[in-house]
């Protein structure tokens, strides 16, 4: 038999201060480590007091038990630089629903960024409309343009999210926030020191959510996502593609915005911030081969202080097969960010020509994602239905240059 009761949910909340949070996440999570003793289940604890309850949480806490105030999840509105959006993405069990730069007009912090981020919409719509405006609508056009346009915006243009965090974790990105900032104070480069100016006020502001912490990270963890500004060095890896793989490939940083929200997957990236042109920068396709190529990357020399989106980082990401097919379920598509979905699909070639390396049961998942042994769009895997449909389909889906 199966029994299941409702003891708690996600409630919006008003005018809470940080203590009071503090307090009735304690408490609640005293109330849940009691259920590894309780002998007739949570319905007595219900009954126990408070006092208990909260002497229970504060003795867990002390003896570094802290998986029972992973339970109550903390839903906040951040406004933030988008580096730092990326920063709490990266932390593998967070949830996180962002302002699109896909899909809204941004605002770029400059004015050298906003006149060229308009400029290369304008010019996103002309060269869009001129390959493929019998296809696609007006309004359509437009938003594929900011969604190119936006390389040109600094990585920390302003942002807003709804995100939540298990209270536990809160704690933990306020220790690691702490030990970047601590680095990133003796490193050179302006986005080494513009990171630790903004890792600094996110320590601040996640102190203003929940108070002072009743405990602390007890296994030296840090932001993985970024070694370099974590640690003070380069954290490279070996490739290999199997049924575990790690894969190493140059990317933007919008890309790795995108990567990264695949939570069953572990992302980071080197890049010592020095310069914005340490691996240079991307190109869309669609400029590649033209006389647009050249104004292109010259126009982000002109603001690569300020690192702009399109800035390449070395990326690597490892994880199992099984769980980089989900991603290519939802990456192989027309609809996706082309950037993301090219470096997908070169994956997918590298596995192909792994395919040794993979179990019997990973070979069959390889196959299922495969057209004549090349890479295939989602809509003609053999266990995916579209829902959303595209203007591409399956053949050209791959070949688009927007």
């Amino acid at each position: 038999m199966i029994k299941i009761e409702t003891i708690a949910a996600t409630k919006e909340i008003n005018n809470m201060t940080a203590q009071q949070l503090n307090d009735e996440q304690t408490l609640m999570s005293g109330k849940f480590a009691g259920t590894c003793y309780a002998k007739e289940g949570y319905a007595t604890i219900r009954t126990q007091p408070e006092e208990k309850a909260m002497k229970r949480a504060l003795g867990t806490a002390k003896n570094g038990h802290h998986s029972v105030f992973q339970h109550g999840m903390i839903n906040m509105e951040i406004t933030c630089p988008k580096m730092i959006a990326m920063l709490l993405n990266s932390i593998g069990i967070s949830n996180t629903s962002e302002k699109s730069a896909r899909y809204t007009t941004m605002h770029p912090e400059t004015k050298e960024e906003s006149r060229l981020y308009q400029k290369w919409h304008d010019i996103f719509v002309t060269e869009i409309t001129n390959k493929y405006g019998e296809r696609l609508k007006e309004k359509e056009i437009d938003k594929l343009a900011y969604e190119n346009a936006r390389y040109m915006i600094s990585v920390f243009c302003e942002t807003t999210m709804v995100y939540s965090l298990p209270f536990r974790n809160i704690f933990y990105v306020m220790d690691f926030a702490k030990k970047m900032e601590a680095k990133l104070e003796h490193m050179e480069g302006g986005f080494n020191r513009r990171l630790c100016k903004e890792v600094g006020a996110l320590y601040e502001a996640m102190l203003g959510v929940v108070g002072k912490a009743n405990f602390h990270d007890i296994k030296n963890d840090y932001f993985r996502f970024l070694p370099v500004q974590a640690t003070g060095e380069y954290d490279k890896n070996a490739e290999y593609y199997g049924d575990v793989y790690t894969s190493v490939f140059y990317a933007s940083f919008a890309q790795v915005a995108q990567e990264q929200r695949h939570r069953t997957t572990r992302v980071k990236i080197n890049f010592g911030g020095k310069d914005a042109s340490e691996y240079g920068f991307f190109v869309p396709p669609i400029l590649k081969g033209t006389g647009l190529e050249k104004e292109w990357l010259a126009d982000m020399e002109l603001i690569k202080e300020v690192y702009p989106q399109g800035t390449l980082v070395e990326v690597t990401e490892q994880g199992l097969f099984e769980d980089f097919v989900v991603k290519c379920k939802e990456r192989m598509c027309g609809r996706a960010q082309l950037e993301i979905m090219l470096d997908t699909m070169h994956m997918i070639e590298k596995f192909e020509k792994n395919r040794q390396n993979l179990s019997k049961a990973n070979q069959k998942r390889l196959e299922s994602i495969l057209e004549q042994d090349r890479p295939c769009a989602r809509c003609g895997f053999d266990d995916f239905q579209c829902v959303e449909g595209c203007i591409w389909g399956k053949k050209e889906a791959l070949t688009r240059l927007i």
